[in-house]
C-alpha cells in the first residue's frame, strides 16, 4: 500500500473559468445609454433628459427581447427591492398628496420620473452593463462640463458659468460627476490591460474629476461644495479597502489644498469672493443689519420652514399651503418679504418637511439610505478568504454611489434639488444605474464587468 499517496491525495484540476458570452443586442444598447446619460447630462441643452430617455428605451427593449425567458431570471436582491420600492413609494405619495390637496397635474411631473427609474433599475439589475460604459460616459461628462465652464466664465465673461442649466444644478451635478470620475479611478487602475493602457485611462478619468469640479467652482454654487466632505470620508473608506490608508492621509489633503489654492487666489475664478461674500452675508444676518442677501433670504427660509412645520407636523402643508402661509409670515414680519417670495425652502429636508410633514420627511429618507445600503453591502472581496484579491470594479461603483448618494444630500442642505427637473431625474436614473450596477455580478452569469 502506498501510504504516501494515501495521505496526500493528488490536487483537483481546477475548473476552467467558461468563456464569456458576448453581450446582446439589448445589453448593449442599455451600455450605450448608461454611457451617454452622464455624458450628455449637463454638455448638451437638456443632455440629462436626452440620456434618461435613452436608459427608458433601453430598458424597454431589453424587456422586450427578454420577455419569454424574463419570469425565469433569478430574484433581485432584497436591498435592491427596497430601493426600487422606496422610489415608488416617492412617487406615489407625492402624486397622492398633490392629487388630495387638488394641486394640479404639474406636481405628478417631477415624482413620476421616479416611477420611470424604478423601472429601469428592476431592468438594469438583470442585465449585463460593461462598467466602463459609465466610467467613459463619467469621463467625457467631467471634461465636457469643465471645457464649457471655462469658456463661459473665463472667456465669455459670464459672471457664473452655467452651462445649459439652472446655476446651483449646474454646480451641484458638475461637482457630482467629478468626484464619481476620481472614483471611478479604483476601476481603471485595475484594469487587465497594459501599464500605458492603465495609466491612459487613469489620466482621463483625473482629467474628467478635474473638469468636474472646475465646472463646479466656476459655477459659484457654494453649496455644491459641501460635497467635497463627505466624498473625503468615502475616498478614506475605499483607501482602507484598497490598504493605501497612509498614501490616501498624505495624497488627499495635498491634492485638495492645491485644489483650493488654485481656485481661490485666482481671482478670475471668483471663488474668494463667493467664499468671503458669504460670510459677510451671515455676519450681517446676525447681528441684524441685512436680512436681504442670499445668505440672509436662506436663513428666514429655514426659519420660517420650521415654523410652519411645528404647527403641521405630520403631513405638512403642501405646496400651495407652504407658499401662502410663507407669504403670510413675509407680510407679518417675521421673515423677510423677499424670502416669501421663493417657493421652496432652499433645503431639500425642510422643504419636506414643511410639505409633507414626518411620513414624507422618512421616505425621503429611504430614498436616500437604501441605495447606500447596496454600495454597503457590495461584496468587494471574493467569498471565502478575505485576504484574496480585492474586486475593485465593485469597490469603484460602491464608492461612486456612496459619493453620489451623501453628495446629494450634501449639496440638498442648500437646495431643493427635487423641484428641478435636471435635480429629480439626475438622482433617479444615476440611481437606477449606480444600484443596477452594483448588482453581484456572480448572479448574472455569463458575466462581464469589465
Amino acid at each position: 500500500m502506498n501510504t504516501a499517496s494515501a495521505s496526500n491525495p493528488p490536487t483537483p484540476t481546477p475548473t476552467p473559468t467558461p468563456p464569456r458570452a458576448p453581450l446582446t443586442r439589448s445589453e448593449q444598447f442599455i451600455t450605450a445609454a448608461v454611457f451617454l446619460f452622464p455624458a450628455l447630462a449637463l454638455t448638451v441643452p437638456d443632455g440629462y433628459s436626452i440620456g434618461a430617455v435613452a436608459l427608458l428605451i433601453a430598458a424597454v427593449t431589453h424587456l422586450v427581447a427578454n420577455r419569454r425567458t424574463w419570469a425565469q431570471q433569478p430574484p433581485l436582491p432584497t436591498a435592491v427591492k427596497a430601493v426600487i420600492a422606496f422610489m415608488i413609494l416617492y412617487a406615489l405619495y407625492w402624486m397622492g398628496d398633490a392629487a388630495l390637496r387638488g394641486e394640479g397635474l404639474r406636481e405628478f411631473d417631477r415624482p413620476s420620473r421616479f416611477l420611470l427609474a424604478a423601472f429601469c433599475l428592476s431592468v438594469f439589475a438583470q442585465a449585463r452593463i460593461q462598467q466602463g460604459a459609465l466610467w467613459l460616459g463619467l469621463a467625457v461628462g467631467g471634461i465636457g462640463t469643465g471645457g464649457l465652464a471655462i469658456t463661459q466664465k473665463l472667456i465669455e465673461g459670464h459672471s457664473r458659468a452655467n452651462g445649459f442649466a439652472q446655476t446651483i444644478q449646474f454646480g451641484n451635478a458638475s461637482m457630482l460627476i467629478g468626484l464619481m470620475c476620481l472614483a471611478g479611478t479604483i476601476w481603471a487602475a485595475s484594469r487587465p490591460t497594459t501599464r500605458r493602457g492603465r495609466a491612459l485611462t487613469v489620466a482621463i478619468l483625473i482629467l474628467g474629476g478635474i473638469g468636474g469640479l472646475t465646472g463646479s467652482f466656476l459655477s459659484g454654487s457654494r453649496g455644491a461644495w459641501l460635497a467635497l466632505g463627505p466624498a473625503l470620508l468615502i475616498g478614506l473608506w475605499a483607501a482602507v479597502r484598497l490598504g493605501h490608508t497612509r498614501r490616501y492621509l498624505v495624497l488627499a489633503p495635498m491634492a485638495l489644498a492645491l485644489l483650493v489654492a488654485a481656485v481661490y487666489l485666482q481671482p478670475a475664478t471668483g471663488v474668494a469672493h463667493r467664499i468671503t461674500g458669504a460670510a459677510q452675508q451671515l455676519e450681517h444676518y446676525i447681528d441684524g443689519t441685512d436680512r436681504t442677501s442670499s445668505v440672509g433670504y436662506r436663513l428666514d427660509m429655514w426659519k420660517g420652514a420650521w415654523r410652519l412645520f411645528k404647527s403641521r407636523p405630520l403631513t405638512g402643508w403642501g405646496e400651495q399651503g407652504y407658499i401662502e402661509r410663507t407669504r403670510e409670515l413675509g407680510a407679518s414680519g417675521y421673515i423677510a418679504s423677499g424670502a416669501a417670495q421663493f417657493t421652496h425652502a432652499h433645503n431639500e429636508w425642510f422643504n419636506t418637511l414643511v410639505k409633507k410633514g414626518i411620513i414624507g420627511g422618512a421616505v425621503l429618507l429611504g430614498l436616500y439610505l437604501m441605495p447606500a445600503v447596496c454600495f454597503l453591502r457590495l461584496r468587494t472581496r471574493p467569498p471565502g478568504d478575505p485576504s484574496q484579491t480585492l474586486k475593485a470594479p465593485c469597490l469603484a461603483v460602491a464608492t461612486a454611489g456612496l459619493i453620489f448618494m451623501f453628495g446629494f444630500m450634501a449639496t440638498g442642505l442648500t437646495q431643493v434639488n427635487f423641484n428641478h427637473n435636471i435635480g429629480a431625474m439626475t438622482f433617479a436614473f444615476m440611481t437606477a444605474v449606480l444600484v443596477g450596477l452594483s448588482v453581484d455580478p456572480a448572479r448574472r452569469s455569463p458575466v462581464d464587468d469589465t
